[in-house]
């Protein structure tokens, strides 16, 4: 009995180790998310989505990254969030912070799938309303050069 009472809390702790190990092996790993939209004039309008974690229905989740068009080659920090209603589809909206090196801040907002592929609409002007809209592709982050 005395032994056995030693052992228990090795035996607790081995178990503990191993249910913490499993579940985190199961979980989801967060991924890199790329999309683009053709503005025109061959250039693009380029938002890259970093360690963006999988989504799951009535969840919300945190986006950041960063945004530039390839015309202009500037880099703008972006964040965000994205919820999945029980419809299966996304909400998400962005803002990007392009004063660093441009004239004007702008959002982009609309419902998505969950690679983020859809229509987006952009406030460009700071009223609250939308001046135009995005349609997102998904492109392969390893294809994109990064200004």
């Amino acid at each position: 009995m005395a032994s056995l009472k030693r052992s228990l809390p090795v035996v607790l702790g081995l178990a503990l180790m191993l249910s913490v190990n499993g579940g985190a092996a199961g979980a989801p790993k967060a991924r890199d998310v790329c999309i683009s939209s053709p503005t025109g004039g061959g250039t693009f309008n380029t938002f890259i989505i970093r360690n963006m974690e999988t989504l799951s229905r009535g969840g919300a989740i945190a986006l950041h990254g960063f945004y530039f068009s390839t015309g202009a080659r500037r880099l703008a920090p972006v964040h965000g969030s994205a919820m999945m209603g029980s419809d299966g589809a996304v909400r998400m909206g962005l803002f990007v912070h392009s004063t660093a090196e441009s004239l004007n801040d702008f959002t982009v907002a609309g419902v998505t799938d969950t690679n983020l592929v859809g229509t987006l609409s952009y406030d460009n002007d700071g009223d609250f309303r939308p001046n135009g809209t995005l349609a997102m592709e998904a492109v392969d982050c390893a294809t994109i050069a990064i200004p």
